[in-house]
């Protein structure tokens, strides 16, 4: 969200943004213009009467949340108890009925009551992708035709710039032997598996490299079945690194194996940065940016064949780079912002984390 934020500044919008606490390294990359609020991190209801004075005494026109149902349901409590006539607009950028999947009934059944009580409270609902709007609808019952979809506002100069800065790692040095990056956390729903054995099946034929940039709970079992692929030689996974754009544009191709999704940025940031990409046809996001895979093929979640197939296929035959930028045109920050403004049909928008 902060690039949306920066982008609306730029539109000559007023924007506040609203946290409960300011220890967060991104806010190096607030515009000056954006005024933090800090509402405090007590309890709820001392979050609550905090949210209400700000109502109160900044009067803001727009409050938009970003897809944490605690945000909402503050945001809902607090513009009742002043009886402010504050237009909320809810942010939606995962597919919920997976986060639902994950828990046991009990859990279950309490997060959908408040996603429906929640959702059918916001004056306004906006997903960053078709299937998330879908996916929510589908939950809550709330017509489709009523949630907004506005992309992801991930391009930005900032992102070519910090492509632009030098980096050490040797693999990166222009010697000639392809190098594939995967970028996400560690977890299940990255599917870094199904992505190591196809690179095994490649790496078997010709000389190939692997580069995983983010840190996560399954670490270890990655560095076993590296051990077990026998890939170790030509794998790194150096963790989280503040710029992985510096990375993405040195590689040969960029793969995207997750199980699902919302709208992944990174899919974007690669087009946006002309690297060849190949993704799953997971739910949700991959199919809608590469448009059906006019940029760029999709393949079956978990399938190593079809993986294999279409990895090697990125790398012989890749696109130009000038034509896959042209995948990342709807997701620049500007004209996202423009959406969104127009979706909550304000002149002025506030933001809480």
């Amino acid at each position: 969200m902060l690039n949306l934020m920066n982008a609306m500044v730029d539109q000559g919008v007023s924007v506040d943004l609203l946290l409960n606490k300011t220890d967060i390294p991104e806010l190096s990359r607030v515009r000056p213009e954006i005024r933090i609020v800090e509402l405090g991190h007590g309890s709820v209801w001392y979050r609550v009467r905090a949210l209400a004075r700000y109502l109160e005494e900044d009067e803001p026109q727009v409050l938009y949340t970003n897809h944490k149902e605690r945000a909402n349901r503050e945001a809902i409590f607090a513009k009742k108890m002043t009886g402010s006539g504050v237009h909320l607009v809810f942010r939606i950028g995962t597919t919920l009925s997976k986060a639902l999947e994950r828990r046991n009934a009990p859990k279950r059944f309490l997060m959908r009551t408040s996603v429906n009580y929640c959702y059918r409270r916001a004056d306004t609902i906006i997903a960053n992708a078709r299937g998330v709007a879908a996916d929510v609808s589908a939950i809550t019952g709330i017509p489709l035709e009523e949630i907004h979809v506005v992309n992801n506002s991930t391009v930005t100069p900032t992102l070519y710039e910090r492509a632009l800065e030098p980096l050490d790692h040797p693999w990166l040095q222009g010697d000639g032997v392809p190098v594939v990056v995967g970028v996400g956390r560690m977890t299940r729903q990255k599917d870094f598996p199904t992505l190591f054995r196809a690179f095994a099946r490649i790496r078997a034929t010709r000389s190939c490299r692997l580069l995983i940039l983010g840190e996560g709970k399954e670490r270890g079992r990655l560095e076993q079945l590296a051990r077990e692929l026998g890939i170790e030689a030509d794998l790194d996974m150096p963790g989280f690194v503040a710029n992985p754009f510096a990375y993405m544009r040195r590689a040969s191709l960029f793969v995207l194996s997750s199980a699902w999704e919302g709208s992944p940025n990174v899919l974007i940031e690669a087009l946006a940065l002309g690297i060849p990409a190949v993704a799953t046809d997971c739910h949700s996001g991959p199919r809608d940016i590469l448009q059906g895979g006019k940029y760029g093929p999709l393949v079956p979640v978990g399938d190593v064949d079809a993986l294999t197939e279409a990895m090697l296929a990125g790398m012989t035959r890749p696109h130009p780079a000038e034509f896959l930028k042209r995948a990342a045109e709807p997701f620049h920050a500007d004209r996202c912002a423009g959406e969104y403004l127009a979706a909550a049909g304000s002149a002025v928008a506030e933001e809480i984390f």
